[in-house]
């Protein structure tokens, strides 16, 4: 993975930085503050699985990033941003997690990201674990239990709609919307006859944030 600048640039306004005060114009007013971190930090994104194999397993796991840590604070990295190593099916590398409280066993263990945490901030660099919280998968209990009835406790978790109708009787989409994958997303669900949401793939239903 490459290490990458942050930088941010204002419209309207122009700044200098003095140590992690930033000093900006902006409409003739000088503004003192103190800059965010991140404005001027080099982050390091990690795909685990292909990063470093620790136990010649044949996937990259969280126990060989942190034998690496010193060659990344080498490189002048200042946050390792980790993506994500939860518990997963691995439909789409992780991102259809389900069980947020768990580790894919591959990658290790949640002492694992503790000892990851620890050992990060030991060395001066902060940690970002990316968190998939647009969806989860369909592994997920709370999608299991939402889908089992209408009346379930969950099922307002993920958005569900009836089906529409066309002159002739067929089962349409509730939309005719396309998601990120190019598919439709919306797909029918046999259990309790309707559609669930998805605008990534039909294994990531989306998680209501509306209730």
């Amino acid at each position: 993975m490459m290490s990458q600048r942050i930088t941010d640039t204002v419209t309207g306004s122009s700044g200098t930085c003095n140590g992690h005060h930033h000093t900006t114009q902006q409409n003739g007013a000088r503004l003192l503050g103190k800059e965010p971190w991140w404005k001027s930090s080099v982050f390091y994104q990690v795909y685990p699985a292909s990063f470093k194999d620790s136990n010649g397993d044949g996937w990259g796991d969280i126990p060989g990033l942190i034998s690496e840590l010193d060659y990344l604070v080498h490189l002048g990295v200042d946050c390792v941003w980790l993506s994500p190593v939860f518990d997963s099916p691995q439909k789409d590398m992780g991102y259809d997690v389900s069980n947020y409280q768990a580790i894919y066993p591959p990658y290790g263990t949640v002492e694992d990201v503790e000892t990851l945490t620890r050992q990060c901030h030991e060395r001066g660099m902060k940690l970002i674990l990316d968190l998939v919280v647009n969806h989860t998968s369909v592994e997920h209990a709370w999608f299991k239990e939402s889908r089992s009835s209408k009346d379930n406790p969950k099922r307002d978790w993920y958005i569900w709609k009836p089906a529409r109708y066309d002159a002739q009787g067929h089962r349409l989409a509730p939309t005719n919307w396309r998601g990120y994958f190019a598919c439709p997303t919306w797909t029918w669900d046999e259990t309790t006859q309707e559609y669930y949401l998805h605008l990534y793939a039909p294994d990531q239903p989306d998680l209501n944030w509306e209730k």
